[in-house]
């Protein structure tokens, strides 16, 4: 039995390949490769390279050999010189200890004692004490080398019955012409008056004597305060036994000079002739720096339409008194 598709397949020529085809090789294919993709294949070969290449290089200063260094010492003295290695200086690095700033101790019980400088238990003076001892108080510089002694103790003395209380006191007393009269007994009695005070005053207090008419006489010819000692007293009392009665009267020109020391009291005592003025009154408040208390004390037969005395003592918190010199009483 016969296949005759079989034979005929069989019989068939194999395909014979298409006219014109040759198979090609790997030159073949690398030239038939598109100018510009073998372009960018090279550009990018070249950009890879010169990235590695710049990421060898070191940044900054190049890497130098580590060394090992020294220490040389020289001392100038012996001429040596000696090497200190790393190790050396390793070992030497701690922290120096802190100088020692205690102040060394004493022994004061075998001290040596020099000639002249005895040992003594006594507590040594401080230097407030040294300066209390030596240097002059404030009150001593006002009133010069006639003080004497402790000044600054307050006290109460009287005039006429009047009180003033402190420790600088200034007496201030008329003697123009009109305190002659009546046979001489208003000069008297104020000279008494004054005597008793000043002869009560401590050695710690302080004054001045003013008598004035249109000039004004100073206790000691200096307007300065002086220390209430005897011989002070003493001289006092014989410069209030030679003032006599004369000449004006200027009230303001001689309460200004008693407010130039700067009193703790002002004992004014005048027969008030002429009295003052309202400008006067405040010009003796506006000059009273060391607000002394003024006492006045008036004379008279009987009081008149004046009260600018009595103004005065109001002003500065002192008192002010009337005394008849008809009643007056002279010992």
């Amino acid at each position: 039995m016969t296949h005759p598709q079989k034979s005929s397949l069989a019989m068939l020529p194999p395909p014979s390949k298409p006219f014109g085809f040759q198979p090609r090789s790997s030159e073949q294919v690398k030239k038939s490769l598109p100018a510009w993709l073998l372009s960018l294949l090279l550009h990018l070969s070249l950009m890879a390279g010169l990235i590695f290449f710049l990421t060898q290089i070191p940044n900054g200063s190049g890497e130098a050999e580590n060394r090992t260094g020294g220490i040389v010492l020289v001392d100038l003295q012996t001429e040596t010189t000696e090497y200190l290695s790393e190790g050396d200086i390793a070992q030497s690095s701690n922290p120096a200890p802190a100088p020692d700033n205690s102040t060394p101790s004493v022994d004061l019980e075998n001290r040596p004692e020099l000639p002249g400088l005895e040992s003594s238990t006594d507590e040594s003076p401080g230097a407030a004490d040294l300066l209390a001892n030596k240097l002059p108080s404030a009150d001593s510089l006002i009133v010069g080398p006639a003080v004497k002694g402790k000044i600054g103790g307050k006290m109460t003395v009287e005039v006429f019955g009047i009180p003033g209380t402190g420790s600088r006191f200034v007496y201030l007393i008329d003697r123009s012409k009109s305190m002659e009269g009546y046979n001489f007994r208003p000069m008297l009695a104020a000279r008494q008056e004054l005597w008793k005070s000043i002869n009560s005053l401590n050695d710690s207090n302080q004054f001045q004597i003013l008598f004035y008419n249109n000039e004004v006489d100073i206790f000691r010819r200096k307007l300065s305060l002086h220390s209430a000692s005897e011989a002070n007293k003493e001289a006092a009392k014989q410069f209030i036994e030679n003032i006599r009665p004369a000449g004006g009267t200027d009230h303001l020109a001689a309460l200004k000079t008693a407010l130039k020391l700067s009193p703790d009291v002002i004992f004014f005592l005048s027969d008030a002739e002429g009295g003052f003025t309202a400008d006067e009154i405040f010009e003796i408040s506006r000059r009273n720096y060391s607000r002394a208390i003024i006492n006045t004390i008036e004379f008279g037969e009987r009081r008149s339409n004046d009260r600018s005395l009595e103004a005065i003592a109001r002003n500065s918190g002192g008192k002010y008194i009337f005394k008849n010199i008809n009643t007056l009483q002279v010992e």
